[in-house]
């Protein structure tokens, strides 16, 4: 019976493991830090990879998922602490800095993870705000189409991570949509369409203007 439950959990550690690769992985998409306008820092990268653990997290906590979802979503969190613990100590942090840090990452995650789960239960006016508070945090005025198509994304993260089952991340596999960044070009090339030069007195319209 023990060296069941030992192999259960090694199982899971490597599971754990798995989905934590996946999630870092799509979080390094270059897309969200460039049609998305994103900050490409530390705390904005940040904020990407929260963004998707947590809402992994909270899928992993529902309770269709039971006991062993409850599980796997503390395994998840202990390899993604670990890791970047581990990241922290290879940029130079010292070690009476690590922990500090490390808590401080701990309770903006849990505080993260926690504001994506109520947002989702009242809609995409309140993830907006949730997204405003935090992935776009440092942003002094986050433009309105990279926030609606952000909010779209989050949305669709949602409902895709509701479609795939425990036995799925038990085989340490998630996946997100796809980034749909051919509409904020659209957009952005409109916003930006420069307006025509015209003469002096003169209106768009090619109307001069009453003296």
């Amino acid at each position: 019976m023990l060296g069941f439950i030992t192999r259960q959990g090694r199982n899971r550690q490597r599971a754990a493991r798995q989905l934590y690769a996946a999630v870092m992985d799509h979080s390094r998409n270059p897309d969200f830090y460039g049609a998305y306008k994103i900050p490409d820092t530390l705390e904005g990268r940040f904020e990407v990879l929260a963004l998707h653990a947590g809402l992994l997290v909270n899928r992993l906590s529902r309770p269709d998922m039971g006991k062993y979802g409850r599980e796997m979503a503390q395994t998840f969190f202990d390899v993604m602490f670990r890791d970047l613990e581990w990241s922290l100590r290879e940029m130079g942090v010292g070690d009476l800095g690590v922990p500090r840090r490390v808590k401080k990452m701990m309770t903006s995650f849990k505080g993260r993870t926690f504001a994506y789960d109520e947002a989702a239960k009242s809609g995409k006016s309140e993830i907006k705000h949730a997204l405003i508070r935090n992935v776009y945090g440092k942003v002094l005025e986050p433009h309105n189409s990279q926030l609606e198509a952000m909010a779209d994304y989050t949305m669709d993260c949602i409902r895709a991570l509701d479609e795939q089952g425990l036995s799925d991340f038990y085989m340490g596999a998630v996946s997100y949509p796809l980034l749909d960044t051919l509409k904020l070009e659209i957009e952005d090339k409109n916003a930006i369409e420069p307006l025509p030069n015209l003469q002096q007195g003169e209106t768009e319209h090619g109307y001069q203007q009453a003296a």
